[in-house]
């Protein structure tokens, strides 16, 4: 299996697109693990069909990090969105997908006088999310997804389904509590465990207590606030107390490993710095391009 770190900034940007701090100039200036896009994931298992892995969140640059990072967005066939914040979920790029059915049949050259952005057919896309996703979803592009050869499925925290090849359970996220549905993502395939840990800062109770069912080989969470503090997101403070927490609970398998990801630039320093204060803790840094092989 192949978890592949497509995107590790919070919302701003690393760095950010209107600032000239001190970090935000490294990051232009330095190595290229400085520089950060919008956070996602894909994750494919190795006996899965090109384009048969899942992508987690699907922010605005998704196009120019799936050329980047080696997914074929035509190809996919499952999307897991955590919530409708905008650096997470940037549906405008899904309306590219449409196919009237006056266009050409698969492999063919369409007509001149028929109007379509796509010419050939794709698989169906599924794709899941709370209420509020999807209520976002269907502003952008209509009542009826079956142009866009989408299927949306409307999940809750607590629901779990089979997705892609993955058992994949939703648990309740400490974000935006009280406006929407916010999930963290448990995927099971292979025998493996991964645990989807944002946006959110530290865990709810109900969710603490169902994550002692699991045992992980690989739990990622965010790390917002860096060496700052803030709510609705997780500082370097926290997420280093959740990840002793999920170790002494013996919620981590032998080899399981922890990385943090969604860095703000005006709380995270450059890479470097940032990892080498993680890896004291025994918490990888991730990086755009990342990939973890389980």
């Amino acid at each position: 299996m192949i978890v592949r770190f497509l995107g590790t900034s919070a919302g701003e940007l690393y760095p950010g697109i209107w600032c000239r701090c001190q970090h935000c100039q490294r990051a232009r200036e330095g190595e290229e693990k400085n520089r950060r896009r919008s956070a996602a994931l894909y994750i494919e298992t190795e006996s899965a069909p090109e384009g048969a892995g899942i992508l987690i969140d699907f922010p605005s640059e998704i196009v120019s990090q799936a050329w980047r990072h080696g997914v074929d967005l035509p190809g996919l066939r499952t999307l897991l969105v955590t919530h409708s914040h905008g650096d997470h979920w940037f549906p405008y790029q899904l309306r590219w997908r449409c196919r009237p059915t006056a266009m050409s049949r698969p492999g063919e050259v369409a007509p001149y006088d028929a109007r379509g952005p796509r010419q050939t057919e794709i698989p169906l896309l599924h794709v899941f999310g709370n209420a509020s996703v999807e209520a976002i979803l269907r502003r952008e592009l209509g009542d009826d997804l079956e142009p866009f050869a989408i299927v949306f499925h409307a999940i809750r925290p607590e629901d779990t389904f089979p997705a892609g090849g993955f058992t994949v359970t939703a648990l309740p996220a400490h974000h935006d509590v009280g406006r929407e549905e916010a999930v963290h993502y448990v995927l099971q395939a292979e025998d493996r465990t991964i645990l989807y840990g944002l946006d959110g800062d530290t865990f709810l109770p109900g969710t603490r207590e169902r994550l002692r069912a699991f045992r992980f080989d690989l739990v990622i969470m965010e790390a917002t606030f860096g060496l700052g503090d803030g709510g609705n997101h997780r500082n370097f403070e926290r997420l280093i107390a959740e990840a002793q927490w999920l170790r002494e609970e013996g919620r981590m398998k032998v080899n399981g490993r922890i990385v943090a990801t969604h860095f703000s630039p005006h709380y995270s320093p450059p890479h470097a710095e940032t990892s080498d204060y993680l890896l004291r803790h025994d918490i990888l840094a991730a990086w755009d391009g990342m990939e973890v092989r389980l």
